[in-house]
């Protein structure tokens, strides 16, 4: 649709054929060194807020955009900036600028916003000529009109000056509108409207934009000197750390940068000037450990920084897991699986490993276990039954009730069972025959 006009100046000639040469020259660099002056930037914000577009028809009997191709409809006149994720994102809040510096001549604000039809009791030509919450802005040689804004977001007054690149509003789809998009529409000083693409279907040239960019995406964010406007911070935003509505939040802008910090405990607000404060979140076991750190907050035994007792599968200090249970250190009991250490009484028993008979004295009780439970700490260990460290066998005694100070885990202490038992059977038989049973 087309924006409000202004008036044809009836007075208004061309240029005189009879002027001289030199001076359609000079009236031709000025008109150039203006059209200059009021090329523009994109007219939104974001990268990536916009999914479509809908630009000037120039199209006889078919749509035709400045491509040649037909992304428009019939009649359009304008550019439209279709809002990713519809009427669905228009409270999200995402930004309009303005496309270049100027003076802003009138705005219009306070109209429905979600609108999805050009008609009905909110909608329609009837609010703001269509356009509804809208700024209309004198860029030098072109003036603008952005349309459809949401309501509340218009951040300008008429007579402001703005610079290139400014926030003005915000995206809505008021007015004659069915979903959420920008109307940017440039027009002359008389107000006719211009199609700001130059293409080979569109009757502009050079193009308004410093960097147009490629067919439907939008054009560069370079102001007139070449560079990206300053970033600016939001409506609403303050350089200090300030809560939001639900005290869930707190949020701060400076130079532009936004920040927020999430205070899962609440926010507090304190006097103007002063950062808003992030509640502390409570220990509610007493244990000195706040709820955000301490893993079971109802539980004063389990924190960090608690003993964690190994084995019985809770996180006492925190840590993710368990406390792993430390095995004995490398040994081995006799035979093959390294020897058992018995001191000089144990090695004098026996030369051979498990199960060997050479250390059995004969007509006497062996000392320290069946066949000799040889080790480094005897004499004369057994040849297959040396260890590094091992299992002290008590002199005389069928004991087993010694405890190991090494081992290789569950076969070590199977197999020191083991050797317990044949101990305790020998030592048995051998009383027998010596009791003549």
């Amino acid at each position: 649709m087309s924006a409000a006009r202004e008036p044809q100046n009836a007075n208004s000639r061309s240029p005189s054929p009879r002027l001289p040469r030199l001076a359609l020259l000079v009236l031709a660099l000025m008109l150039f060194a203006q059209q200059a002056e009021g090329q523009f930037r994109k007219p939104v914000a974001c990268d990536d807020c916009i999914w479509d577009w809908y630009y000037y028809d120039h199209g006889s009997f078919a749509v035709q955009d400045w491509s040649c191709g037909n992304s428009t409809y019939g009649d359009h006149i304008g550019s439209d900036y279709s809002l990713r994720g519809n009427n669905d994102a228009i409270d999200t809040g995402n930004d309009v600028v303005a496309a270049a510096a100027g003076t802003v001549i009138s705005t219009e604000d306070g109209y429905f916003d979600h609108c999805t039809q050009c008609g009905g009791a909110q909608c329609g030509l009837g609010f703001g000529n269509g356009f509804a919450n809208q700024v209309y802005i004198d860029h030098g040689t072109y003036k603008a009109m952005y349309g459809h804004m949401r309501t509340g977001s218009i951040m300008v007054e008429p007579g402001e000056t703005v610079e290139c690149g400014q926030v003005i509003g915000q995206i809505g789809s008021s007015g004659c509108s069915t979903g959420a998009h920008l109307h940017f529409e440039p027009q002359t000083s008389s107000g006719t409207a211009v199609d700001p693409y130059e293409g080979d279907c569109s009757p502009t040239s050079p193009s308004l934009w410093i960097d147009q960019g490629a067919h439907r995406d939008l054009p560069g964010e370079a102001c007139g000197d070449g560079e990206p406007p300053p970033p600016q911070c939001p409506e609403g935003t303050y350089e200090v750390w300030t809560c939001n509505e639900a005290k869930t939040e707190r949020r701060r802008c400076i130079d532009g940068v936004d920040s927020t910090e999430p205070c899962p405990a609440g926010c507090v607000a304190m006097a103007v000037g002063i950062n808003d404060e992030c509640m502390m979140p409570p220990d509610g076991d007493g244990d000195s450990s706040r709820a955000d750190v301490d893993c079971d907050d109802g539980d004063a035994a389990i924190h960090p920084g608690a003993v964690d007792t190994c084995g019985d599968a809770i996180d006492q200090d925190c840590s993710g897991a368990d406390a792993t249970c430390m095995l004995p250190p490398t040994g081995g009991v006799g035979g093959a699986a390294g020897g058992v250490s018995a001191g000089a009484s144990g090695a004098a028993a026996g030369s051979a490993g498990i199960g060997g008979q050479a250390g059995m004295t004969a007509g006497a009780p062996p000392i320290g276990g069946a066949g000799g439970l040889g080790g480094v700490g005897g004499a004369s260990a057994g040849s297959a039954g040396a260890g590094t460290t091992g299992f002290a066998a008590p002199e005389r005694s069928s004991s087993c009730a010694a405890s190991p100070r090494g081992g290789s885990g569950r076969a070590a202490w199977l197999m020191l069972a083991s050797l317990c038992v044949l101990a305790i059977r020998r030592r048995a038989l051998v009383h027998r025959d010596q009791l003549g049973v």
